[in-house]
């Protein structure tokens, strides 16, 4: 649980970050400089990361140490389970899940460089790729614990693991990242957190839970079974969109703002307070991950979506 008395507060900022490499670091100065902001939801290992792992490196230097950050592993893992579906932490396949475990040890190995800037990883994002069909689901949960129970064994220091849950996979119809249920995920995080080395939790992400049910609801209701199941640890708000427009289809994984800011948005501030009730006062990190459109916006713009969001956790929180 978090002794801070309040939730850490994270912004995935890579979301909305400029395309040129020029423009980032001031781009996450102006992030880091928002009121209450306490650190990034850094995108470890994915596609671009060398160039993004040197732009930190510069801003951490040149900010000190007071970074509070969460790295997230799912571009990583989705890249590789599109190169090879049999890769994941869930995944029935023994080479498949060996592979995953690989690259979350490469991520243990990256926290060093995080400590020797004074940067402080809360917490280390995990999802339980591959997608896979209904008939393997169980399969697959078990897999799952047996990935966490070997890399909760590792030496993680202060940092908790957490199961960052996704839209699961119906057995009929789209889906998005189609991984397992909420019911299976928090079952295999129970299972391997017990006489764990290392703190094991889950996290909701409100657009992936609206995404799941198609319902701006759901997220409220994910939050409470987990935070009932002793296993919430984080939400990050990122929205979801009921209908086509500049986001692209409805019920796409593209990280829209609040409604107010964006009208085809589901996420209203009354979804962000609701959703703040259910998940409780002992959380470890909440924040925001929205993305901006077109682009090419500037980059005062792209900050004014990220501060919208913020203000409207604020609001929630002030109101309890």
């Amino acid at each position: 649980m978090n002794s801070h008395h309040k939730p850490f507060r994270i912004v995935g900022a890579y979301a909305a970050q400029p395309d040129t490499a020029a423009e980032r670091q001031p781009y996450l100065e102006g992030v880091l400089s928002l009121p209450g902001v306490d650190g990034l939801e850094i995108s470890w290992g994915a596609p671009g990361w060398d160039e993004d792992e040197r732009i930190l490196a510069a801003l951490f230097d040149s900010r000190g140490a007071q970074g509070r950050h969460v790295l997230t592993l799912i571009g990583a893992a989705a890249s590789a389970a599109a190169a090879d579906p049999r890769v994941g932490l869930a995944s029935t396949d023994p080479a498949g899940r060996a592979r995953a475990i690989a690259l979350v040890a490469a991520a243990h190995r990256a926290l060093a460089g995080f400590a020797a800037r004074g940067q402080r990883i809360l917490a280390v994002e995990v999802h339980a790729f591959p997608t896979l069909p209904p008939a393997a689901a169980e399969e697959g949960g078990h897999a799952l614990e047996s990935s966490l129970r070997e890399i909760a064994s590792w030496d993680w220091g202060d940092t908790t693991l957490v199961v960052e849950h996704c839209d699961a996979r119906p057995a009929a119809g789209p889906w998005q990242k189609g991984l397992l249920s909420l019911a299976i995920e928090s079952a295999a995080v129970t299972a391997a957190a017990a006489g764990a080395r290392t703190p094991l939790g889950m996290a909701v992400n409100w657009g992936r839970s609206a995404i799941e049910e198609r319902d701006a609801t759901a997220p409220e209701r994910h939050a409470h079974q987990l935070r009932s199941a002793g296993l919430l640890r984080g939400v990050m708000f990122s929205g979801a969109t009921g209908d086509d427009g500049s986001y692209g289809p409805a019920w796409s994984d593209v990280h829209p703002p609040l409604r107010e800011q964006v009208v085809e948005s589901v996420m209203e501030r009354g979804h962000v307070a609701a959703t703040l009730e259910a998940a409780g006062p002992d959380l470890l990190y909440e924040g925001v991950k929205v993305a901006v459109r077109p682009r090419q916006a500037a980059m005062a713009d792209c900050i004014a979506l990220i501060r919208g969001t913020l203000d409207a956790v604020d609001t929630a929180r002030s109101a309890r």
